[in-house]
């Protein structure tokens, strides 16, 4: 009898073991994930606070294209001298643009 006793001490600490062992790798799995879930938190925070600027700055440019455009609606329907101002602004700008775009190709593209 005293041999059936041992053998259960033995199935009872080998069952102890067993479950310190497990709990201990269930406890750095745990631990991982947290620390997962940190580093998901702080990139959510971090992007959140780009996404904020970014759309703050949209609205900016939003409300300053708006005001451009109702500038240049006024200047188009305000007569004949404003309209003729008009194409000669957007005739200088074209022509600004055109001279940069050929510069800037002619630089690139020379031979060395």
């Amino acid at each position: 009898m005293a041999s059936a006793y041992n053998i259960e001490d033995q199935d009872e600490d080998t069952l102890d073991h067993q479950n310190r062992y497990l709990a201990e790798n269930l406890s750095g799995k745990v631990s991982r994930l947290k620390s997962i879930a940190f580093e998901i938190e702080t990139e959510a925070k971090e992007h959140h606070t780009l996404l904020d600027g970014i759309s703050m700055d949209f609205e900016s440019g939003t409300g300053l294209l708006n005001g451009s455009m109702n500038r240049i609606n006024k200047m188009m329907s305000g007569g004949r001298s404003n309209r003729k101002a008009m194409f000669c602004v957007a005739g200088l700008a074209i022509t600004v643009f055109l001279v940069f775009y050929f510069g800037s190709s002619a630089m690139f593209n020379a031979p060395e």
